[in-house]
């Protein structure tokens, strides 16, 4: 088990950026699992999970239990991992098809292998040191 300062140092260290707490967003901290900030937007019915670090798939069930709560049909995250590709694998999708954009970058349009639901990766930003590429994903719940 860690304390919250100690997530925080795993988070800072893997994203080479300093936390901190999101406006508008509520943080969920569990020593033996991380943290999670994320947000509701009722309109837009998609429960919003932003800074996060710990167990991936524990707090990917907390955001399905939380969209299911607020009557939510999609989650948004960031994957800043290395390969989108990966992840994307990882979570049980494959790429139905590549949108290449103006800039030469990709969105990808994935569908979860069992239930067909749909997930949009999307890109948000380039790192200035290492040019990797982080993604803003939507999935359907």
């Amino acid at each position: 088990m860690k304390t919250l300062g100690e997530w925080i140092k795993i988070y800072e260290k893997r994203t080479r950026e300093n936390f901190e707490p999101k406006k508008d967003f509520k943080l969920i901290f569990l020593p033996d699992r991380g943290f999670c900030e994320y947000s509701v937007d009722i309109q837009k019915r998609m429960v919003m999970i932003y800074q996060l670090c710990g167990d991936g798939k524990f707090w990917c069930d907390i955001a399905l239990v939380m969209a299911d709560l607020y009557g939510c049909n999609y989650i948004s995250t960031i994957c800043s991992r290395d390969n989108i590709k990966a992840y994307i694998r990882f979570w049980g999708y494959y790429i139905d098809y590549e949108e290449q954009l103006p800039d030469g970058l990709f969105r990808y349009h994935c569908k979860q292998k069992a239930t067909k639901k749909q997930a949009l990766c999307s890109p948000a930003w380039i790192d200035k040191v290492t040019g990797k590429v982080s993604y803003y994903v939507t999935r359907e719940v």
